[in-house]
């Protein structure tokens, strides 16, 4: 399989090379012939010099990823193929780049992602969580309980996902989906304080604090004080009119 990806990988030097400054064509083109060598660690020094070099440039990343896949670190290829993706959406290396992002996320044990015949620029998401059967809501419409596996959705547009579950908060996460890969989510659920108190317990767990209200016919707190001072007052002016 390695050998399959540097081949590929080596065809499209040339196009490469080409968009990107001579230093940094100079870092490529070592890079890659370190990894040929499978010097790997020479190799994405290499690379991450000429990615620095040129930052715009899809093939540094995209060649960290056949690194990357070539010593099983799966996430650093699912991450360097993306940004690979995301900086040349379309082309003739995008194709092969693809595969190379699947490649990686089946050797990460995720849900494999086929596109449909015709369908090869349609886009799909993932939804893991560490609750299982949560439920997966993307842009209000309801997809599915987690683990979600790859699921067709609009590719290039702001994805509004909301995960959740009786007894946990709810997450929330904006997401891109690429066309021609599945995005995979991970979402950590945080368990939801109990806000009502078991029935008969005679309290909640976070109660309101409420001041009693006083009873009889004024509204005011009672004050005997007060009380035998108005009615002082009140007998001294009815002694008056008598008078």
């Amino acid at each position: 399989m390695r050998d399959r990806v540097v081949l590929v990988l080596l065809i499209l030097v040339a196009s490469a090379t080409a968009r990107a400054n001579p230093e940094a064509a100079r870092a490529l083109d070592a890079g890659i012939d370190a990894f040929r060598l499978g010097k790997y660690a020479e190799a994405r020094q290499l690379l991450d010099k000429a990615r620095a070099l040129a930052p715009r440039l899809a093939g540094p990343p995209r060649f960290l990823a056949a690194v990357a896949q070539a010593e099983q670190r799966w996430q650093d290829c699912i991450d360097h193929a993306r940004i690979a993706l995301e900086l040349e959406p379309a082309g003739a290396q995008v194709t092969d780049t693809r595969k190379l992002h699947e490649q990686c996320r089946t050797g990460a044990g995720r849900a494999p992602y086929r596109t449909r015949a015709g369908a090869e620029d349609a886009a799909a998401i993932a939804v893991t969580a560490n609750v299982a059967g949560a439920t997966v809501k993307i842009n209000g419409l309801t997809y599915g309980g987690t683990p979600l596996a790859p699921r067709e959705i609009t590719a290039g547009k702001p994805l509004a996902l909301v995960v959740e579950k009786l007894g946990y908060r709810p997450a929330h996460a904006e997401v891109t989906a690429l066309a021609g890969i599945a995005t995979d989510v991970a979402v950590e659920l945080v368990a939801a304080p109990e806000v009502d108190a078991p029935r008969g317990s005679g309290s909640a767990r976070n109660p309101a604090v409420v001041a009693p209200r006083p009873t009889g016919c004024c509204t005011g707190a009672h004050d005997p004080s007060t009380s035998a001072a108005a009615l002082f007052v009140f007998v001294i002016l009815r002694r008056r009119r008598r008078s």
